[in-house]
């Protein structure tokens, strides 16, 4: 009862902080599916509506400044309107905003972007991340000749039809540990799509799985580090798969929408050292605006897109000259000082080592994961290696825990990613670390309390 009573105290206190975003939130819900347009953005009592942003901060439409650990899920890693960006924004409005004619921007992008990435020689550029790795999964099996993807337990890979298996786990319905069973995640899949898919789990069983499929099997897609969940992949488990793929004569596609040009200048590729065949990008990339890309060899791109039934390369707002206008000036400033990487790389390394020695200590269930500036929190103890780790938290507390972040100042986004900028201060970081602590104390003591 007190812990209900405690629960209560706090969503009518972000209730009476955030007056108008509940008004536009009861909106948006006669008018929008669920009042948002994208579930990830959902929060207790009712998302804050945003406002404005400057730097590592946030101001929502009361008024309220949130430090932003969330930067749009990633997208700003040099923080909200960072001067090079709004400057190319500006020039490039005064010409125009798209045109349905090539640009030089294409170019422009396109020269940084391959010389950046390892596994890429050309670029394909689309408008989102599921729409790059929807073209990824095209490009392999028209160059292979063969149809099967294979993907692995808990992975995100966007919205369609041949990405959203097995991200969300269901302990009833997800099989072994060696043999995973693929769940959709979303009505309105069609079963047959099944037949096109493989899942492989985070273990040696994957190896194995991928040599018995390889007559079938077109190619293998993993995030380098788990986008829900921030769990880095063992670099010895990705070396090994590069190996095995190889061997079996089935392409590796890295999915770096999350990690492409976050990690470094050439992403997760130059942070493990391993090279798939092609590789997926959106995020970071675009400076602020919707992007996607594909990366890869101009052997595999000239073969699917000259041959007898090339792929199918379309969009209206693919290559925008305004996306490509911030795009552009964001790789220009990341690779014209490549010192913010050391930079944002130690200040997540001290925002995951405090707040674990501060877990161990105070002999907390806790841990947080991630890699350079990406970091998740698991109310559980150590170790989260895999997706199946993530099973036995309480969710409840998970839940109580993202509120007292909010509470306490902090913006990070529902799937409790903390995700920094450049932009954020060694001042920001010891806030970030001090809400973090806070809130974990809270979130446990509530949990007690319920038990």
């Amino acid at each position: 009862m007190h812990q209900q009573r405690e629960r209560k105290v706090l969503l009518d206190s972000l209730r009476e902080r955030t007056p108008a975003s509940e008004r536009c939130y009861m909106k948006a819900r006669t008018i929008l599916p669920g009042g948002l347009s994208s579930g990830a953005r959902a929060f207790d009592p009712h998302p804050f509506y945003a406002h404005r942003g400057q730097g590592s901060r946030i101001w929502d439409i009361d008024g309220n400044e949130y430090l932003d650990c969330c930067m749009s899920f990633g997208v700003l890693i040099l923080g909200h309107r960072h001067p090079a960006v709004m400057e190319a924004i500006k020039s490039q409005s005064e010409r125009g905003l798209i045109f349905g004619a090539p640009h030089e921007m294409e170019i422009k992008f396109a020269q940084k972007f391959v010389q950046c990435v390892p596994c890429a020689d050309m670029v394909l550029i689309c408008n989102s991340g599921t729409e790059a790795t929807m073209q990824g999964i095209r490009i392999m099996r028209a160059f292979s000749g063969k149809d099967k993807i294979a993907k692995f337990e808990g992975g995100f890979h966007g919205w369609h039809d041949y990405a959203l298996w097995s991200h969300n786990l269901h302990p009833e319905k997800m099989g072994t540990p060696e043999r995973p069973t693929l769940v959709p995640d979303s009505a309105g899949i069609p079963d047959a799509v099944k037949e096109t898919m493989l899942l492989l789990p985070y273990n040696e069983s994957a190896f194995t799985l991928i040599e018995e499929h390889a007559c079938e099997l077109a190619g293998v897609m993993i995030e380098p580090i788990l986008g829900v969940g921030c769990i880095p992949v063992e670099k010895s488990f990705l070396e090994r798969l590069r190996q095995v793929t190889r061997k079996a004569g089935v392409l590796l596609l890295f999915d770096e929408v999350v990690t492409g040009f976050r990690l470094g200048l050439g992403g997760a590729q130059e942070y493990y050292g391993v090279i798939p065949d092609l590789a997926t990008y959106g995020k970071a990339i675009g400076g602020g605006f919707p992007i996607g890309a594909v990366g890869c060899s101009a052997e595999m791109m000239s073969e699917v897109i000259d041959g007898d039934m090339p792929i199918s390369v379309a969009g209206t707002f693919s290559g925008n000259p305004m996306t490509l206008a911030a795009g552009n000036a964001t790789l220009g400033f990341l690779r014209d000082n490549p010192q913010m990487y050391d930079e944002m790389a130690a200040k997540g390394d001290h925002m995951r080592s405090s707040f674990n020695e501060f877990a161990q200590q105070k002999g907390l269930p806790a841990i947080m994961t991630g890699a350079a500036s990406l970091s998740q929190v698991h109310l559980r103890e150590p170790p989260v290696s895999n997706p199946r780790d993530m099973l036995d938290q309480d969710h409840k507390t998970l839940h109580d825990f993202q509120l007292y972040l909010r509470y306490n100042g902090i913006f990070t986004p529902r799937i409790h990613w903390a995700v920094l900028s450049a932009a954020h201060s060694d001042e920001d970081l010891e806030w970030a670390i001090r809400a973090h602590k806070v809130s974990l104390e809270a979130s446990i003591k509530a949990q007690a309390a319920r038990s």
